[in-house]
């Protein structure tokens, strides 16, 4: 993603209580890779903010995968994302609100993810998620999904329009988490590419300004705000109000402006090469082991 970065600071998720109510006796389970978990789901819902093939972006390397965005609300009081794995499947997910717990395989103790978390969903991981508190958790998730190779073939790449990018003011953005997709395959696909996730927070009357080159698609999520999305592929400008997103990709170029007077804040998930993220700083959000 081709823009200027700076550090927000996000709080890091901090430890809760030990208590624990839930019971995985109380609910039918299965295993995998090593792990026991729910084998449904209970109170949760997602919504779907984009689902492009990355065969659009001309991404031979990974044929048959997407680029995709949701938005996840898990209920208060038990609200269980169920077992699964990320083996065909890499991801990032952030906590924007609430505190939930994950169950990996690739750890001994649960994880708790408070508000400004995140869990890198990379390599042979297993997992699921658990709300045991009384408030809702809310997330933003992004993947590279298997799609299925069948019947998808290239579109065309939009018409560009003379288009100029203002500068970027009163707008910081900062790096999320990167899961190397090759390394994710153990090198049998995804040659140097990357999944990235950002955090952009637009001030009142700022603006932001990105691009796409040929293979760097993006998908923006706004949280919290509104922003004006200006893009070279279309005649004129679209207001993006909180919980709204959108799929930037062919190439295009776009900048996102607050006239609002109300900070505005943004999810961004980017497939682009490793090597874009080569000496950009990560925000240092982490997990915390909880009690069991």
């Amino acid at each position: 993603m081709k823009i200027r970065y700076a550090t927000l600071g996000l709080a890091l998720a901090a430890l809760g209580t030990n208590g624990f109510a839930f019971e995985l006796d109380d609910v039918k389970t299965r295993v995998l890779n090593g792990l026991e978990g729910p084998a449904g789901a209970r109170n949760i819902k997602n919504v779907p903010i984009a689902n492009e093939p990355l065969v659009d972006e001309g991404l031979s390397q990974i044929a048959g995968y997407n680029l995709r965005t949701r938005s996840w609300n898990i209920s208060g009081d038990t609200g269980i994302v169920p077992i699964h794995s990320h083996a065909d499947r890499p991801a990032i997910v952030f906590t924007l609100s609430g505190e939930s717990y994950e169950y990996r395989s690739d750890v001994a103790e649960r994880l708790l993810h408070s508000a400004g978390g995140r869990s890198l969903e990379e390599g042979d991981v297993t997992h699921w998620w658990l709300n045991e508190g009384p408030e809702d958790v809310r997330l933003i998730a992004f993947d590279v999904f298997n799609a299925g190779s069948e019947a998808m073939e290239m579109a065309d790449t939009p018409v560009q329009q003379d288009f100029d990018l203002p500068e970027q003011s009163g707008a910081v953005l900062e790096l999320l988490g990167v899961v190397d997709i090759e390394a994710h395959y153990d090198g049998a696909q995804g040659d140097g590419l990357a999944l990235s996730a950002y955090r952009a927070v637009i001030e009142p009357g700022g603006v932001l300004p990105s691009f796409t080159a040929a293979g760097e698609p993006l998908q923006v999520w706004v949280w919290q705000g509104a922003v004006s999305e200006h893009r070279s592929d279309t005649d004129a400008p679209v207001t993006l109000a909180a919980e709204e997103g959108a799929h930037l990709g062919g190439g295009a170029q776009a900048y996102w402006e607050n006239t609002g007077d109300t900070p505005a804040e943004l999810f961004f998930g980017v497939v682009e090469p490793l090597s874009e993220t080569d000496g950009v700083p990560q925000v240092g959000v982490q997990a915390h082991h909880g009690g069991n």
